[in-house]
């Protein structure tokens, strides 16, 4: 007889069970040492109110294993389901915006409609959970849900919406205090009336996708033949959906962001042996708990590791969700993949034809929009009394307050298009840059350890440790892609790995709430008012030296994307080549960090400017790139300023929206490319 080839791998129970083992010992050892395990079980239903201890267990520690296991269950059935809607490996809520959508939404409501969270905290939640999906929905249908498609829709739309609640923490923080901690993903209970508002959502919410389950194994056939045999596969798709944004929704109003969980569960359930859509429902629902109480476990360990200060679950769950997103990502078939763009000049003629292109018009072009900004920026501005112009005679002045703030955001504009231009060149990618691969990820990562570990370092020690982190970056993207040849499709997506890492370095960070937390929310929104003189004159020079150490370095750039033998033919040393360009891409990455933080998208608009201007040599798009990468961001400092005066946004939070509304027209034209 055959073996049944849907019968689950043996590994499978045995490797929940031991998941569920660990949390369970490790949430409970700090207790067994008050009382025993009998006790500890008594005290979770009825204790002794004459006992502290039991007390703490019962309106505490209870409730937070209750809600574990409670959200886990809800988000890993919430990824499967969602996984198999979308037919992709690597849909998740996170990576659909769904959480970042709830996040803002809640963020808004308490700003202006608070009395609506005291209504419903859930309906709050649906409606920005429904906002973060119904964009990337719309960005990603006409192109049928490409996996790789829809992830990068995902995170940048998370991405976009992350940095509208950066400016509003940033102008509220008064106000919106208690939404560093929340929005890191808090399991903290003081009693049991929030699982008790939970539970019966999630139930009614998981006995819907259950009824689900037969339309959606019509899903595995394929759209069309499951039209032939009389799904409707839109409405059942949207159905499921709206399921799924649901549970999310409801779980975020609760305890917020708890990352990738919805990715980690139906992964594991898969990798373990779940074969068929039944068994990775009932198994990513037991994994998606026993992963969540042991992520709990974690955190809570951590919390007393360090002395006390909260470590917020959703940041261990964020820092387990990029491991398993690298796994997903190593299998994820090259059938789901999209030819890459390269720059490569004889792809077509009118590429061609447009590389013959003088340099020099779309140059002055740019130079003028500059000086245009420029004078705009040092010389007409908002007052109490109106609109006016600063006179000559106290621009020496104005300098002083204007100018530092004004040649750092012209230098990170140049700087960030030129690092864009480099690696766009350097992995033949046109969809590259520093932001998407997650190299000014790293650079954030690693500033964001100096502040975790105390240390305080000035602005040569932070480009010393962003260049490092910067770099480690962009040889773990090169040693993931090797063996998919570089694909440009797994380097954006192993960025999109790396962003998580960084993302739940600076939830841990922020969740103290401090001075520390504040200065680190100013630097990640790109705030240049807070840089000196002395800082902007030192960008300069470094910037300068390296832009001109990328121009000697055209060449090389011209060669490798022709392939590493082609390349070497010509007399070229490959592994030396990289390594001096990645090392270039992470110091430049490194420099523009510092200033303007890591969300600025200029590293992708910049070059793809630059081309559509008719400069397609690398010498020519690198000059052009740094001009119109100083334009653009000169002019997002100078709007900043002036928008919400006498409030001020942060320059890399008004790149960022442009930047992502620049990238979602850039996907509904070249989507599939």
């Amino acid at each position: 007889m055959s073996a049944d080839t849907t019968a689950p791998t043996p590994k499978l129970p045995a490797s929940t069970l031991l998941i569920w083992t660990l949390g369970l010992v490790a949430v409970s050892w700090p207790w067994l040492d008050k009382m025993s395990l009998i006790t500890l079980v008594t005290a979770s239903a009825a204790p002794d109110t004459s006992q502290f201890d039991q007390i703490m267990v019962h309106y505490s520690w209870a409730p937070r294993v209750a809600m574990a296991v409670l959200i886990g269950s809800g988000l890993g059935l919430a990824g499967a389901v969602l996984q198999q809607v979308l037919r992709n490996p690597l849909a998740s809520p996170t990576t659909l915006g769904v959480e970042s959508g709830a996040q803002l939404a809640i963020a808004i409501a308490s700003l202006h409609i608070p009395g609506l969270l005291v209504f419903s905290p859930d309906l709050t939640a649906v409606a920005g959970g429904l906002l973060g999906t119904g964009l990337v929905i719309a960005l990603t249908w006409r192109l049928g849900f490409s996996p790789v498609t829809v992830i990068l829709a995902g995170m940048v739309v998370s991405f976009v919406l992350g940095a509208i609640n950066y400016a509003l923490l940033l102008l509220n923080g008064e106000f919106l205090g208690h939404l560093f901690i929340w929005g890191a993903g808090s399991l903290v209970q003081n009693d049991w009336s929030q699982f008790q508002a939970l539970w019966p959502r999630v139930v009614v919410l998981t006995i819907g996708m259950i009824l689900l389950m037969r339309p959606l194994q019509l899903l595995q056939l394929g759209a069309g033949r499951a039209r032939a045999l009389g799904a409707r596969v839109t409405a059942l798709r949207l159905l499921a959906l709206l399921l799924v944004i649901l549970m999310t929704a409801c779980v975020v109003s609760r305890v917020g962001v708890v990352a990738f969980i919805g990715l980690a569960a139906p992964a594991l359930a898969r990798l373990l042996g779940a074969r068929t859509l039944q068994q990775q429902l009932f198994w990513s629902t037991l994994i998606g708990a026993g992963v969540l109480l042991l992520a709990d476990a974690l955190a809570q360990l951590a919390t007393q590791w360090i002395g006390g200060s909260l470590i917020p679950t959703g940041t261990t769950t964020a820092l387990i969700g990029g491991p398993i997103l690298l796994l997903a990502l190593r299998g994820l078939r090259n059938d789901h993949q999209a030819p890459t763009h390269t720059s490569n000049l004889t792809s077509n003629p009118a590429s061609f034809a447009r590389s013959r292109r003088s340099l020099w018009p779309p140059m002055l072009i740019t130079l003028m929009l500059l000086a245009i900004v420029t004078t705009l920026s040092l010389a007409w501005s908002p007052s109490l009394a109106g609109w006016q112009w600063t006179p000559p005679s106290e621009w020496a002045n104005a300098w002083q307050w204007r100018g530092p703030r004004l040649v750092a955001a012209l230098l990170a504009g140049m700087i960030l298009g030129g690092a864009g231009t480099l690696i766009q060149r350097l992995t033949g990618n046109v969809m590259a840059s520093p932001e998407l691969l997650g190299i000014s990820g790293g650079a954030a990562l690693a500033m964001v350890a100096l502040s975790l570990l105390g240390i305080s370092a000035g602005r040569g020690g932070q480009l010393i440790a962003g260049a490092a982190g910067a770099a480690v970056v962009l040889m773990l993207l090169f040693l993931l892609s090797r063996r998919h040849r570089f694909s440009g499709h797994h380097l954006l997506l192993g960025g999109v790995a790396i962003y998580v890492f960084m993302d739940a370095g600076i939830r841990l960070v922020l969740s103290k709430g401090d001075t520390e937390a504040m200065k680190l929310l100013n630097w990640l929104s790109g705030s240049t008012w807070l840089v000196t003189g002395s800082e902007a004159w030192a960008l300069a020079l470094i910037g300068i030296i390296l832009l001109a150490t990328a121009l000697l370095c055209s060449r090389l750039l011209t060669v490798l994307p022709l392939g590493g033998a082609t390349a070497q033919a010509l007399g070229v040393r490959v592994p030396l080549a990289r390594a001096v360009l990645l090392l270039l891409a992470a110091l430049l990455t490194s420099a523009a960090t510092i200033i303007i933080g890591p969300l600025s998208f200029v590293g992708l608009m910049a070059p793809h400017l630059a081309r559509m201007l008719g400069q397609q040599t690398v010498a020519r798009q690198l000059l052009l790139a740094a001009l119109v990468g100083a334009t653009l961001l000169a002019a997002a400092d100078y709007l900043s300023r002036v928008i919400l005066f006498p409030n001020q946004l942060p320059a890399g939070i008004l790149a960022a929206l442009v930047g992502g509304l620049y990238f979602f027209w850039g996907l509904s034209r070249h989507g599939k490319a």
